[in-house]
């Protein structure tokens, strides 16, 4: 789990694929690390653990992973090709990556003015370095040649209600700010302004909900004499 945060996925993966599965969930943060590792003893899944670590230069060796997940981490990525190579570098041979994560359109057609104005405010108010498109990171797995199927959707009909969603749970439960200050205050503000033109950025099309999944190639063949050896983990 790529940019696995406080460990909420790691946690449904770890769930999901039973006690015989080994999670592994990685970030930039010790805090959360350790909120992480709290959570998931707290619900009882030692199969999900949790390191410090930098998604693009991963300590893992080759071909470690069956699956590679990661959920809303590529926005946060300065380098978005190592960030795709270095998750196809740890997958084995023959195993699923699947990325969710905030795209833009497409271009061309160029953005306009208006639109880069949007995306401006956008990069900077979450300290996003900056977008790309699904095609653009479809066009990424593809460009390491080591992809046997790349697919990608756009999710923005299943995810868009959830911008909204947060800003009504603090109305329903205000209490945590209420009490907080004037700081927190206009913190909570800004974040439910910012909400708001996300929900409308995903609304008009300037920015899309990215899926992409796609299935690494076997180990290598080689054809000798008409027989055929396999070598690797397909051996």
């Amino acid at each position: 789990d790529v940019g696995c945060g406080i460990g909420g996925t790691s946690r449904h993966l770890a769930k999901s694929l039973g006690p015989n599965s080994k999670v592994q969930g990685i970030t930039l943060s010790p805090n959360q690390v350790k909120r992480a590792t709290e959570l998931a003893a707290e619900q009882n899944l030692p199969n999900a653990s949790f390191q410090v670590m930098n998604a693009l230069a991963m300590d893992f060796p080759d071909d470690t992973f069956d699956l590679v997940w990661a959920c809303e981490s590529g926005e946060h990525m300065p380098d978005k090709k190592k960030y795709v190579e270095e998750m196809i570098r740890v997958l084995k041979p023959g195993g699923t990556i699947v990325i969710a994560t905030w795209c833009q359109r497409e271009t061309p057609p160029a953005f306009t003015a208006e639109e880069e104005k949007n995306l401006k405010f956008l990069y900077e108010e979450w300290a996003h370095p900056y977008f790309v498109s699904i095609e653009e990171y479809c066009r990424l797995m593809e460009g390491t040649d080591k992809m046997a199927t790349v697919g990608s959707a756009n999710w923005v009909k299943n995810t868009i209600r959830s911008w909204r969603h947060s800003i009504w749970v603090g109305v329903w439960d205000p209490w945590p700010v209420v009490f907080k200050g004037p700081r927190i205050w206009y913190k909570t503000i800004r974040e439910i302004v910012t909400l708001e033109r996300m929900h409308r950025a995903f609304d008009c099309d300037l920015m899309t909900y990215g899926m992409m999944k796609g299935k690494k190639k076997p180990a290598a063949t080689v054809n000798a004499a008409s027989d055929t050896v396999a070598v690797g983990s397909e051996k």
